[in-house]
């Protein structure tokens, strides 16, 4: 378990947490109260108790406190010994005249402290045992007794039948009685007391709410590893603080897929200790790590090297304890409950043991894959033809929607044999030989996971390629997931390297496929000249297709692109034209589109139509899909924050935000965090606009991408400005006098039409303005320059 910072305070949901508990304290003492605390591995509960424990020592009451011994059950009734034994110890022989002759007996053999009593060396009577415990909670305290019981979860049948006693037969008295377990996804535990059982109050303790999981950090936390401390730990405070010990100044961006199958990043070394579970407990759990998610008990069984009735058995354990969960209905996979907890579970088995189990669970993965173990080579080196195998799997959909949202991978339905192949694909990346199957299977998992684990998708592609030659679409999609990952400058290359040899004659759509995506590695390096010449076509015909309209739009939205949004809202509308019926996604990201190039131009109202049909498609989207088209919630953020709505802005980019830094997406992350802070200044929320650009900076830092580097330091600069009064009113005096009129309109939130009426020329007239005002001041949105307007006014 994560070793707790107990001085630390309770966060703000602990101490509501706490306060429950306490009013339950001060309820008991009319009558005997129930309390049932449960929570995940490391949620806090141990803690809770040690809190309750000391308000009520404070206040007067005597307090019972056991917990089932991590090493296993010893003796029955383990765990109310260790409640009450010192009691005992310490009492005098009034409590046993009022417990009684028959009672004091039976508990002699149960309790230690009572060895010398008659009746200790018989065999203990569970049943008397339980019924005299009930008696003796009413009498042990004078004020009161809290009775504590932890990790009951552990606990062995006696204890239950205790528990449901008690409840069905409270003690006399004030007592208060708390029983803590683990919760575990399918609610196993302790069905002898039902969680509706009547006088039994329930505080189940959840994931933290974000800001409390935020004030847990360090002071001082880099921004990135802060971001991702915070999204592998989930809310789970135990982990915050394990994670957290591990972020590094520097850390390694990662999805969260990558956590969950092969050889995961190292996030904190020695950060969690398990000796709560036993020897079978631990090996399977290493053995369930190495595998990755998710695994079978055969599986299990062959890389623990222990018979399956074994493994059956360990399953159980890591399932009581909460750390794994069956997967899907059928229940004959698992899965770690936490991604995060399998990448340290990993890395906490030992080095020479997993040297070993390798071979192991390559074995196993490719027997439940149903691959072959024929050789195409060992994998160092060029083989004597080319490697036909991947390229069936990646044929493309010629109705992708922008960026091509829809992925392949097994289409058999089988949702088992799909994880099979995606857990084997993940161990293949390191494998010393692999066969023609093998490449087929990462080419297929690369494909599969490209917008959710396009760093694992960029590794099994080279995997690939490192075989021998390969076709055109591996080397294809290889740049694709360069560009998601954000290695632009190596996906920009890779598009030179393969030159004119796009794919048209083979896949259908596939040099518009192509063009896209070289357009947005261009685009999102800040090459918007050489984005606009692929997009042009290089002088042959121009890529078509909603795919295609779609980037154009986007190239002519970006800062600094020399278009304006009448361009974009062309593009747009072409995008919506052709964009399938039946791709939501697709159409969401064109009406996002759509919304930013309206706002621009000041049409509030088609703006706000666009943004509402773009939100309700993206809330159609599924999830795979929906990852594909990421994107889309910036340009909704940036339509919302320029029709001045940056709170609803701000909820969009959130979520696409945390979406992105959920996937891999590295760039596209840093684009949506300068959007929210764009949403956060509009607000006049300086602190969190700074947080966001210091987390867009260092993604930046992080893939090498120095046009992303540069808008965190312009964003910064203006949020400098708008902190402290002080703009650069320079790019003002570049307008002429009509155009600082229109200018000051805009900075009284006038829309374009009321412009017009106001200076008495047509709307045309106005966008014309418009166009010229974005491109003097460099910037692509009317609430950019209300903002400068607004400041200049300050300082005059």
């Amino acid at each position: 378990m994560p070793v707790l910072h107990q001085q630390q305070p309770l966060t703000a949901a602990r101490t509501r947490d706490l306060a429950v508990l306490c009013r339950e304290l001060r309820l008991a003492a009319d009558g005997p109260r129930f309390v049932r605390l449960t929570g995940e591995p490391w949620s806090g509960k141990s803690r809770l108790l040690r809190q309750l424990a000391a308000t009520a020592h404070e206040e007067g009451w005597t307090v019972a406190s056991g917990r089932v011994p991590r090493a296993g059950r010893t003796r029955p009734f383990e765990v109310v010994v260790d409640a009450l034994d010192d009691h005992l110890a310490r009492a005098d022989g009034t409590l046993f005249e009022q417990l009684g002759e028959a009672r004091t007996r039976a508990l002699a053999p149960v309790l230690p402290a009572l060895a010398t009593l008659p009746g200790a060396a018989e065999r203990p009577d569970p049943g008397a045992a339980v019924r005299a415990l009930r008696v003796l909670l009413g009498l042990l305290g004078e004020r009161g007794t809290l009775f504590v019981l932890d990790d009951v979860h552990r606990a062995g049948p006696e204890v239950l039948d205790l528990l449901d006693h008690l409840v069905r037969h409270p003690p006399q008295g004030a007592v208060l009685t708390v029983f803590a377990h683990r919760s575990v996804p399918g609610g196993r535990h302790l069905s002898a007391v039902p969680y509706d059982a009547p006088g039994v109050r329930h505080l189940a303790l959840g994931p933290l709410p974000a800001a409390d999981a935020r004030a847990l950090l360090p002071a001082g936390t880099p921004p990135l590893a802060a971001e991702l401390v915070l999204r592998d730990a989930a809310g789970v405070p135990g982990l915050v603080h394990a994670l957290a010990r591990g972020a590094a100044p520097g850390p390694s961006f990662h999805a969260t897929a990558e956590l969950a199958t092969g050889i995961p990043p190292v996030l904190a070394p020695d950060a969690i200790d398990l000796h709560t579970l036993s020897s079978l407990g631990w090996r399977c759990a290493c053995a369930a790590a190495l595998l990755g998610d998710p695994f079978t008990a055969a599986a299990l069984a062959h890389t623990a090297g222990v018979p399956v009735e074994q493994a059956l058995t360990g399953l159980d354990e890591l399932h009581g304890e909460g750390l794994v969960r069956p997967e899907g209905m059928a229940g004959t996979r698992f899965c770690f409950v936490r991604p995060a907890v399998r990448a340290l579970v990993h890395h906490a088995s030992g080095a020479g043991w997993r040297s070993a189990a390798l071979g192991r669970a390559l074995e196993a993965l490719r027997a439940e894959a149903g691959t072959g173990t024929g050789r195409a080579g060992t994998g160092t080196g060029p083989q004597d033809g080319p490697v036909e195998g991947p390229g069936e799997g990646l044929r493309e959909d010629p109705r992708e929607g922008p960026g091509g949202g829809r992925q392949d991978g097994p289409q058999d339905g089988d949702a088992g044999a799909a994880g099979a192949h995606r857990t084997l694909a993940a161990h293949l990346e390191h494998a010393a030989g692999i066969g023609l199957e093998d490449i087929r299977a990462l080419a297929l998992s690369a494909r599969g996971g490209l917008y959710t684990r396009p760093a694992r998708s960029t590794a099994a592609l080279r995997r690939v390629m490192a075989v021998g030659p390969v076709p055109v679409e591996v080397r294809l999609l290889l740049n694709k997931a360069l560009v998601l990952s954000g290695r632009l400058e190596e996906a920009v290359r890779g598009y030179e390297e393969t030159g004119p040899r796009s794919h048209e004659d083979r896949l259908p759509g596939g040099r518009t496929d192509t063009a896209v995506w070289q357009a947005r590695a261009l685009r999102w390096s800040g090459r918007h000249a050489q984005a606009r010449s692929v997009l042009d076509g290089d002088g042959a015909l121009p890529p078509g297709g909603p795919a295609a309209d779609a980037e154009r739009a986007a190239l002519a939205l970006e800062p600094g692109a020399g278009a304006g949004p009448e361009e974009a809202r062309a593009a747009a509308e072409q995008a919506l034209r052709t964009a399938p019926a039946d791709d939501p996604g697709a159409r969401a990201h064109a009406y996002a589109l759509l919304a930013a190039a309206c706002a621009a131009a000041g049409d509030g109202e088609s703006a706000r139509a666009a943004a509402d049909r773009a939100h309700a498609l993206l809330a159609r989207t599924g999830e795979p899909e929906r990852a594909a088209h990421l994107e889309a919630l910036r340009w909704l953020g940036a339509a919302e924050t320029g029709l001045g709505e940056p709170e609803r802005a701000g909820r969009h980019v959130e979520g696409g935000l945390a979406a992105a830094l959920e996937h891999g997406q590295a760039h596209l992350a840093g684009l949506l965090a300068l959007g929210l802070a764009e949403a956060a200044l509009a607000v006049g929320d300086t602190v969190g606009a700074r947080a966001r650009i210091r987390l867009a900076a260092a993604l930046a830092e992080q893939t090498a991408v120095p046009a992303l580097a540069a808008a965190a330091r312009e964003a910064e600069r203006r949020t400098g400005a708008h902190a402290i009064g002080s703009p650069d009113t320079s790019r003002l005096s570049l307008l002429s006098e009509r155009e600082r009129i229109v200018t000051g309109l805009v900075g009284e939130g006038r829309t374009n039409q009321q412009i017009a009426a106001r200076l008495d020329i047509s709307v045309k007239t106005v966008e014309t303005y418009m166009s010229r005002i974005f491109k003097k001041l460099g910037m692509n949105s009317r609430t950019q320059v209300a903002h400068v307007v607004g400041l200049s006014a300050n300082i005059r």
